[in-house]
């Protein structure tokens, strides 16, 4: 096997969550562009169908499914749908996320019906899908499950004290799973740092000086996390496990 070849992903099948103009598309793409079969799964249908039509539009292989990952009967019905039309999952990459508040807010706003969304979402969404497919992988012993941590993971975001509690929980359960899962199937976290679809600074981030804190100085593109998700998906990360790679303008790596 050639280098490069141990990044393919010929015959697999991936199901990529939170799909949409971001990184969720940017993964979907390139694990097709690589040979995966992917299932596409968003709340919104003109997320999830748009990045699956043109997938098939450029030969490869894609299917779309609703899910709110908050869910359990949508996670059950996207691990179906995903079995019923491309066989044993074989990578997981956990992208939805929630729970994050508007910067005005107090930290003490963070009522009951944020944390139930942040932590169902950020944390109870992996390790019940990790619980559906882990079956497939435990089988064929070629499993890959992703979850994209956040750098409110690793340091306070204020006011985002649900958002950056159940990021801290997912690392955690990162490496359990990787535990629970060896050797059949490894697990990853992938933290993805400021980031936009085109590199620029988006409402939602604005006050809170991202760029600033990065080492790099400015906000990533969303491609800029596709080489990272490819390597933690394929063989040629296939002594990885209970891990995070870092891929953040160095916000965390370099905190003072």
């Amino acid at each position: 096997m050639s280098v490069l070849d141990r990044f393919r992903l010929d015959g697999r099948t991936a199901i990529v969550t939170g799909i949409g103009p971001g990184v969720g598309e940017h993964v979907a793409k390139a694990y097709a562009e690589l040979g995966a079969n992917v299932v596409c799964a968003s709340r919104r249908e003109e997320n999830y169908q748009r990045v699956a039509d043109d997938i098939n539009a450029a030969d490869g292989k894609a299917i779309g499914v609703a899910c709110d990952v908050g869910n359990r009967e949508h996670l059950d019905n996207l691990v179906s749908k995903a079995r019923e039309a491309f066989g044993p999952i074989h990578i997981l990459f956990n992208n939805a996320a929630a729970g994050v508040m508007d910067i005005n807010k107090d930290f003490w706003d963070t009522d009951d019906e944020i944390w139930d969304i942040a932590l169902g979402v950020n944390v109870l969404a992996p390790y019940r899908l990790a619980k559906l497919v882990f079956p497939d992988m435990e089988k064929h012993g070629k499993g890959a499950i992703i979850n994209v941590e956040s750098c409110g993971g690793f340091t306070p975001m204020m006011p985002n004290v649900a958002y950056t509690t159940s990021k801290a929980a997912l690392m955690f359960l990162t490496r359990s799973l990787a535990k629970a899962c060896a050797p059949k199937a490894r697990v990853n976290a992938l933290c993805v740092g400021s980031m936009s679809p085109d590199g620029q600074e988006l409402e939602i981030h604005k006050g809170y000086n991202l760029a600033g804190k990065n080492a790099i100085q400015r906000f990533g593109a969303a491609d800029e996390v596709v080489g990272a998700a490819i390597l933690l998906a394929s063989d040629a990360s296939s002594y990885t496990t209970g891990s995070c790679v870092f891929v953040e303008g160095g916000r965390v790596g370099t905190l003072a």
